[in-house]
């Protein structure tokens, strides 16, 4: 469908259901969906995940969706902020680019207004596979915010997630137009916050005000049916787009998201797999190293690769001198190498100053614009060098079942609170999500951990 209004964009959202799927997108949702459970519950337990758990459970709301890892339930809209934040926390979330969107900010919602609504898991794949792609294909053209500096998964997110809660509450196009309208004015992020805590929790507010702008438009609260278009329109003053083009539905972006599998920036999941190739081809050990070159450009400096001395494991997420040394240190790139203690240790902090981050200015700025060189100097003398095109994980090098459980039962691991029995139930039902019948059943799963056996 070629969209070009607010309006037509709502009705896709209503018109579109699980039969209008292609295959793939099913098989391939329900994928992710268990990628994203593995980082939510992980992210229950981190700090982060805990401090907004707290300050939701002092609010006592409304009991209709659970907070994952942490035993209580909440209104649906506070539900998806505290798993949003917590899957975001450990950035693990899994991306498409160029619109920098999250299938992982966008599951939060899906399972808060599944559970509060009962809905079955072929409702919810639907849903989820419509709102992502109402968001991806505004991140297409709303390219002009990115290089400002907006972010566009915090905004964009938003009226994606608005359109998950509008299909799930079964809204007429009205009404789905008002909350797409509704979501707009709520819709906000800064690109600059990586690093830091509001990098995380602007991925939870994104499910919490998609929410709210949908059970608004429930009640009959209204918007400006043509919101996104025109002059002084969310496009025109977000993005300078006030006209715009649609291709929904016709090649769904959910298929082009990468699954992570370390724990800190995507745009850096390349460069760690070229050390690790180096490291595995040339059996180098870490005492054998003198110095390590990754070649960059000025938008991967500027956005990823902030921090050469992380101070706090935020920063760290967003350091590849740091994720290159946890390469040597810990073998694996994955939660416990971000920590406040290894930002600030002393052993860490000296191997650091060996990575060194080349930017070249003569290269297009852009994601991935360019390939990424890696270098590693031995002390001998000999060089060896990789050219990074591709991180394994991303959409031509897509995961499967086997690599995607892996990540999920690293996850659960790390989190500690679930018990085996609980961890496969929930492997099982997760991967037959188009069987079953009332998602509230995995809800309640996942929300109400037992003690690991």
């Amino acid at each position: 469908m070629r969209a070009k209004t607010t309006r037509e964009i709502a009705e896709f959202i209503c018109k579109t259901g699980y039969e209008d799927l292609p295959s793939e997108v099913v098989d391939y949702s329900m994928i992710l969906a268990l990628s994203y459970l593995g980082m939510s519950t992980a992210g229950s337990t981190m700090d982060c995940g805990r401090t907004v758990s707290k300050y939701i459970n002092g609010k006592a709301g409304y009991p209709e969706a659970g907070v994952f890892g942490a035993s209580f339930r909440t209104s649906a809209d506070y539900a998806a902020l505290a798993n949003g934040n917590s899957a975001k926390a450990t950035e693990l979330e899994d991306d498409s680019h160029p619109e920098v969107m999250s299938s992982s900010v966008h599951w939060p919602t899906a399972f808060a207004m599944g559970e509060k609504v009962k809905v079955s898991g072929k409702d919810m794949i639907a849903a989820l596979a419509i709102g992502y792609e109402v968001a991806a294909r505004l991140g297409l053209v709303f390219t002009v915010a990115l290089e400002r500096g907006w972010g566009n998964l915090p905004a964009l997110s938003t009226i994606g997630n608005a359109a998950i809660a509008a299909k799930m509450l079964r809204l007429s196009v009205e009404q789905t137009a008002s909350a797409l309208s509704l979501a707009a004015s709520q819709a906000a992020g800064i690109r600059r916050q990586g690093g830091s805590g509001a990098h995380f929790v602007q991925a939870g507010f994104t499910g919490r005000n998609g929410v709210c702008a949908a059970e608004l438009a429930s009640l009959g609260y209204t918007g400006q049916p043509d919101i996104l278009e025109g002059k002084g329109g969310f496009g025109d003053l977000w993005s300078e787009c006030p006209e715009f083009e649609l291709s929904l539905g016709e090649d769904y972006r959910l298929m082009r998201v990468g699954i992570k599998k370390y724990s800190c920036a995507y745009r850096m999941q390349r460069n760690i797999d070229g050390v690790f190739d180096l490291i595995a081809e040339h059996n180098i050990e870490w005492d054998e190293v003198a110095s390590i070159e990754h070649g960059i450009n000025k938008f991967m400096r500027s956005t990823s690769c902030k921090y050469d001395q992380p101070e706090t494991a935020e920063e760290s997420r967003y350091s590849l001198t740091h994720c290159t040394v946890a390469c040597f240190f810990d073998k694996k790139v994955f939660l416990p190498s971000f920590t406040d203690e290894k930002a600030r240790n002393g052993r860490w902090h000296e191997a650091r100053s060996k990575v060194k981050l080349t930017v070249h200015p003569e290269w297009t700025d852009g994601h991935f614009s360019f390939d990424s060189p890696v270098t590693i100097t031995l002390k001998n003398g000999k060089t060896y060098t990789k050219l990074c095109h591709k991180a394994r994980g991303d959409p031509d090098m897509r995961f499967g079942p086997n690599e995607v459980m892996k990540k999920y039962q690293d996850c659960m691991d790390f989190s500690g609170i679930f018990s085996r029995v609980q961890t496969e139930q929930i492997a099982e039902m997760t991967l037959a999500l188009d069987k079953v019948e009332d998602v509230s059943d995995l809800a309640k799963l996942l929300t109400f951990p037992t003690a690991k056996s």
